[in-house]
């Protein structure tokens, strides 16, 4: 049944009505209701391009205007304002936040509202919009979860899926969301709960481990990852309960190791082997003091082994072979008390050649007193002789998984 332009409910000829209606002059109060449902319907194209004009056109939102449905198109993207909000307040509820904090919830305002400078890739910006839009618009969590749970996980979550598209997730070997891609058909992963972006808890994606909506283990060895930045900045979000972080084995790993790991004050596995990662070992990373493994072997890294390495009081095992180090040791590697393995063969340590032998000079004696000891039970190279040891292959690996 139609309406009359009056709005009262028509029980006669409406059609009649409706016709003698329209012969008649449009006074000021017709006009207004006619145009009044005009402007209704035009409401949420205004509302978008206002937005747009707040959030300038790098912002995740600027995508709207190329929507063919300006309704459809407000409604996604209010819902991912909605959502970005959210993500930076709850960022900004935290207690004494580590320093890359502030420049992260910059760079993400920057990538979501577009209020704030980011200098970051721009493979990196992206991600962080795929991300949200993931997670606003993809996401089932929110139905397989309880409230407090999704909450309290939130942040994770989001750094979870920022991580995953900067480096290329959809075409990961292992567990990508994807059961197949051009890349890799098979894709590998025991269960679809596990896969990356799937419903269930981020917890049981392959490689998770954490408690309490945290995450405290994050294995990403073996998938395939590309990336010429490492890992993205919001990794930091884990920073508070993270123990474990190995990015190993995934040759198109590149970009250096960021400062930011020296606020992971609860990390006590570092894996990076088997990258392209190259530059030297921050020096933030000397202030970790829980870290007990450091696995860097097979990558481009350079540079020197800073003394600082003697805040590691913790450190187990150190290998660095087959990289570009270069200089000597410091003393303080041979006062870490509970180190048992060190690999540093195949790098560019100073050496000398006496009686045409190649000698490694570059091992402080405090070393070599540790292996006397019998505290230091694996050390690459030879202190009685002093020449330079060269592992065959193989040698190191077999025994990785003795060094955490």
């Amino acid at each position: 049944m139609t309406m009359p332009p009056s709005g009262r409910q028509c029980t006669g000829n409406c059609s009649r009505r409706t016709a003698v209606a329209s012969a008649r002059p449009m006074n000021i109060q017709n006009y207004y209701r006619t145009t009044s449902r005009t402007m209704r319907s035009s409401f949420n194209f205004v509302l978008l391009s206002l937005i747009l004009a707040w959030s300038g056109p790098s912002s995740v939102l600027a995508a709207a205007a190329e929507e063919s449905d300006p309704n459809a198109a407000t409604s996604d993207y209010v819902k991912s304002l909605a959502l970005a909000q959210r993500l930076i307040a709850k960022a900004k509820e935290r207690e004494n936040p580590p320093p890359s904090w502030t420049y992260l919830l910059e760079v993400m305002e920057r990538a979501f509202l577009g209020v704030s400078p980011n200098h970051h890739s721009p493979r990196e910006e992206e991600a962080r919009r795929s991300a949200l839009h993931w997670l606003a618009h993809e996401d089932g969590s929110p139905s397989e979860l309880s409230e407090e749970s999704y909450d309290q996980g939130l942040l994770q979550r989001y750094a979870l899926a920022t991580a995953y598209f900067a480096t290329g997730g959809d075409d990961w070997s292992q567990c990508s969301r994807k059961k197949t891609s051009s890349n890799h058909p098979n894709g590998a992963c025991e269960s679809d709960d596990e896969r990356y972006l799937s419903p269930h808890s981020h917890l049981k994606w392959d490689g998770i481990n954490g408690k309490n909506g945290q995450v405290t283990w994050l294995d990403l060895s073996g998938r395939g990852l590309t990336s010429d930045a490492f890992l993205p900045l919001e990794v930091t979000l884990m920073s508070p309960s993270l123990e474990l972080l190995w990015a190993s084995e995934n040759e198109n790993l590149g970009g250096t190791l960021p400062d930011y790991l020296g606020e992971f004050q609860s990390l006590v596995s570092l894996s990076v082997y088997g990258t392209s990662v190259s530059g030297t070992i921050p020096d933030s990373i000397y202030g970790l003091k829980k870290l007990a493994s450091i696995r860097l072997y097979k990558s481009q890294f350079q540079g020197t082994i800073s003394s600082q390495i003697g805040n590691l009081t913790d450190l187990k095992w150190l290998w660095i072979h087959d990289n570009k180090f270069a200089g000597t040791l410091p003393e303080e590697v041979g006062e870490l008390a509970k180190l048992e393995g060190i690999t540093l063969h195949h790098n560019l340590f100073s050496s000398e050649v006496e009686n045409g032998v190649k000698t490694n000079k570059f091992v402080p004696d405090s070393l070599c007193t540790l292996k006397k000891g019998k505290i230091l039970k694996h050390l690459w190279t030879d202190c009685d002789e002093r020449a330079l040891a060269q592992a065959e292959d193989g040698g190191v690996e077999g025994k990785k998984e003795a060094g955490g």
